[in-house]
């Protein structure tokens, strides 16, 4: 059970940690050159396409890891203290505070999977079915 709250504790950690450089990406006095590296930290560490799947044994989850620790690791040495604490200071009192704005968030991205796979499945029965007869 102690692992379990361990591994929620680090989820969160990483969770604030991606919202902090989210928040530094958009500060206006981040170079071009950190902006560009942050955006590719971040959309890799959240896109579901990989370099390599995670299907392969070993090396498909590895470099998940080995690309978003590396990554966040060159982005806080590259962003100014002041900045990333600034921005981390905004991402742990946002992502603690008002959780009725991320059920809300929640529940319209839930929403929105269930309208795409309503209209898949439509297409779906009128392709099958509207040629049998």
């Amino acid at each position: 059970m102690a692992q379990l709250h361990t591994l929620k504790q680090k989820t969160q950690e990483l969770n604030t940690e991606l919202y902090a450089l989210y928040l530094s990406y958009r500060d206006g006095r981040v170079q071009w050159y950190v902006r560009l590296l942050l955006a590719f930290v971040i959309g890799y560490s959240i896109s579901p396409i990989d370099f390599v799947p995670d299907y392969v044994p070993v090396f498909g989850f590895l470099d998940d890891v080995v690309i978003v620790a590396i990554g966040l690791s060159f982005s806080s040495h590259l962003l100014s203290k002041n900045i990333l604490g600034q921005a981390r200071l905004q991402a742990y009192e946002e992502l603690n505070g008002d959780t009725a704005t991320f059920t809300a968030a929640y529940k319209i991205v839930l929403y929105a999977w269930m309208l795409i796979a309503s209209v898949v499945a439509v297409i779906l029965y009128k392709l099958l079915f509207m040629n049998m007869m």
